[in-house]
């Protein structure tokens, strides 16, 4: 009986930390069941703070661009990049949020454009969720 706590013991010991498992997610494979449940909590978690952090960031981007009063025409397309730098984000965070439908984009074929009102509308709209 002791032994079997002990291996139980060792085995809880020996689990990857979710940091070490997003810098190495082929370690994912070798984990053993026992590990999981207590990982997915972790990660839920940290999904959880990472939005709340999301929104409050939103939040501020559009306090920031209100007051300093930007001025854009309306009914313009912008590219990634553009809104990109509308926004201050990194053009990555751009192109994978619209890849993942979470950001409103216009597709023109293989183009994407953004609709700066219509992102600033959603993002108001998400950026009051999260808080």
């Amino acid at each position: 009986m002791a032994n079997q706590s002990t291996a139980l013991a060792s085995k809880r010991s020996a689990s990857p930390t979710v940091d070490e498992l997003i810098a190495d997610p082929a370690r994912a494979n070798q984990l053993g069941t026992v590990f999981v449940p207590d990982l997915l909590i972790e990660i839920s978690s940290r999904v959880a703070a990472l939005k709340t952090l999301e929104g409050a960031l939103l939040s501020f981007m559009l306090s920031r661009q209100d007051a300093e009063g930007s001025q854009r025409q309306t009914k313009d397309l912008v590219t990634a990049p553009e809104l990109a730098k509308l926004w201050g984000v990194p053009e990555t965070w751009v192109r994978d949020q619209a890849r993942m439908g979470r950001l409103p984009h216009v597709r023109l074929g293989h183009y994407v454009r953004f609709r700066p009102e219509e992102v600033e509308r959603f993002l108001s709209r998400r950026a009051s969720q999260a808080t």
